[in-house]
């Protein structure tokens, strides 16, 4: 299957040639555990090993004497985040050093890796050239480098996510507002701010992803709606339920879209059913035809979805495999026709979505989050292994065993528990839940089972954090905020939701709701124990 894949791109090399004069709007540049570049795929595998395969025209896969490499090949072991574009790839490895080969910001071309940074969490590299590229460190602060020199963003807040597109730049803060600027003098009519905006400028609040090309931007809110602003394919602009000119103003366009990407004019959502849609310039025929004016359903199942040179396009399914698409993939007829999505690797590996991605890996970074817990982030948190992130949170506080801990409380472990349901889970398991019982941080379902496997709800888990602040020491007094799907939250919970919420551990979901009842994926369990152990450290 591989082979067949880039005997199709090589094909189309000397097509390609032609339109060399000018410069594709390319969606790479961005910050995952896939990437795809020019004609070149690259994936992390379980076992954070980087892989890659395909045109090598800038020896990104280091044989110089191969132009087509055909099989994957191993890069580098010890990644869990990559960014590539034409001319260099970037990889962040697990004890956050930033890593380059290639060409990045006037730096030395570099055939081998070469360490660029410490302390990093993720980068962002300008979609076309070289540079430039903004990095995020682990503190939360932003750099921004062109031409050998890393440059301090100027802001008040820390930073989880960046993304830039050559152009534009932005970034997200820990309170969810979207932030931007443009390198351009004149401005950018993609930006969403009118004008020259030299440095940065808040754009909108309750944003938890973005992504850009040249002239167009896509935005996901913390309700999952999408948000685009820009020219769209020919200055066609696809509303929500037709097509409309330019617009420099973001405008609401998609519901239930958990990720988008969007490059010259194609522009492709997952929404949260895993569903995959496509709209706009489909010159390369992925579903038929040359222009999509509304979004086209692609394929099922899928988790992400990643845009290289010339449509060069990559998708993550459930199952962790990765297949691959582009020009000629598709079958040609009508704009229903499915395309032909061929598999290109297996067993990669699980990564937090893009909008939690800073968090977690801070997360795990503090060893907050244990080894066995670091994958299916989508799923929901069970109430066992919520107690397991409670405990580690107390004992990465304090900096000692939750035994000792107790002990310092006037308290111990009960030597047998009341629960005779935790029989089979691990002695580990067994401990936390005993501990987080013994702490006042969980009851059980009744005197004496324990339901361990039971799904966390959004207000359990206001209550479970408000609990373990508690017993941290904290004063969890606060008063309940006005949601405006405040009659669906239970009346026990409402003290709890507060604490959290105005302590800025827990926040809501977008248009002024709660959404209490609403399921509390791992990921999200990882990001307010990490908010609740700083809070509770004292780290800004």
């Amino acid at each position: 299957m591989k082979k067949r894949i880039f005997s199709f791109l090589m094909a189309l090399t000397t097509a390609f040639a032609l339109l060399a004069s000018a410069a594709p709007a390319l969606a790479a540049g961005e910050n995952s555990f896939v990437a795809a570049g020019w004609y070149t795929t690259f994936f992390i595998k379980k076992d954070g090993s980087l892989w890659g395969y395909g045109k090598n025209d800038q020896n990104l896969l280091y044989n110089k004497s191969e132009k087509e490499v055909t099989e994957p090949v191993k890069l580098l072991d010890d990644v869990k985040n990559i960014t590539v574009n034409r001319y260099a790839v970037l990889a962040v490895k697990k004890d956050n050093t930033l890593w380059y080969w290639g060409n990045v910001g006037g730096a030395n071309q570099s055939e081998t890796p070469t360490k660029l940074l410490d302390d990093v969490l993720m980068v962002s590299i300008d979609e076309t050239y070289s540079y430039p590229m903004i990095v995020l460190k682990t503190d939360g602060t932003m750099y921004f480098y062109k031409s050998k020199e890393f440059e301090a963003v100027p802001h008040t807040e820390k930073a989880k996510f960046v993304n830039t597109n050559g152009h534009n730049n932005y970034f997200i803060t820990e309170s969810n507002e979207l932030w931007g600027w443009c390198t351009e003098k004149d401005g950018s009519s993609s930006l969403g701010i009118p004008g020259p905006v030299p440095t940065p400028q808040k754009i909108m609040d309750d944003v938890k992803f973005v992504t850009a090309s040249n002239s167009a931007t896509m935005i996901i809110r913390l309700d999952n709606s999408l948000w685009y602003v820009g020219e769209g394919d020919d200055g066609k602009v696809f509303d929500g339920t037709q097509e409309i000119g330019a617009v420099d103003t973001p405008i609401k366009i998609m519901d239930n879209v958990i990720y988008a990407a969007v490059e010259n004019g194609r522009h492709f959502a997952v929404k949260s059913d895993n569903s995959l849609w496509a709209w706009g310039n489909n010159s390369n025929s992925v579903l038929g035809g040359s222009h999509l004016s509304a979004p086209v359903k692609w394929a099922d199942g899928v988790t992400s979805v990643y845009v290289g040179g010339y449509g060069h396009i990559l998708v993550t399914k459930t199952d962790h495999s990765l297949w691959a698409a582009g020009r000629g993939e598709g079958i040609d007829g009508s704009p229903n026709s499915q395309v032909d999505l061929t598999l290109c690797a297996t067993d990669i590996i699980d990564q937090p979505a893009v909008w939690a991605l800073a968090e977690v890996r801070e997360a795990e970074y503090r060893k907050l989050v244990p080894p066995d817990m670091q994958s299916d982030y989508a799923k929901i948190v069970t109430r066992s292994e919520f107690c397991t992130l409670a405990i580690t949170c107390i004992e990465q506080t304090k900096q000692m065993t939750i035994e000792n801990y107790l002990i310092s409380r006037g308290m111990e472990v009960p030597e047998t528990s009341p629960f005779t349901d935790i029989g089979s889970l691990s002695d580990r398991a067994r401990g936390d839940i005993q501990a987080a019982y013994a702490l006042n941080i969980v009851n059980g379902t009744t005197a004496t089972t324990f339901d361990p496997n039971s799904q966390i709800t959004r207000e359990q888990a206001a209550k479970m954090l408000t609990a373990t602040a508690a017993a941290l020491g904290e004063n969890t007094t606060a008063q309940f905020p006005a949601f405006a799907d405040s009659q669906m939250v239970a009346d026990w919970a409402k003290p709890y939701i507060g604490f959290v919420f105005d302590a800025k551990i827990m926040s809501g979901v977008g248009n002024n709701n709660f959404d209490p009842r609403g399921g509390y994926q791992r990921q999200q369990a990882y990001m307010t124990m990490l908010r609740l152990y700083k809070l509770v450290a004292g780290i800004n």
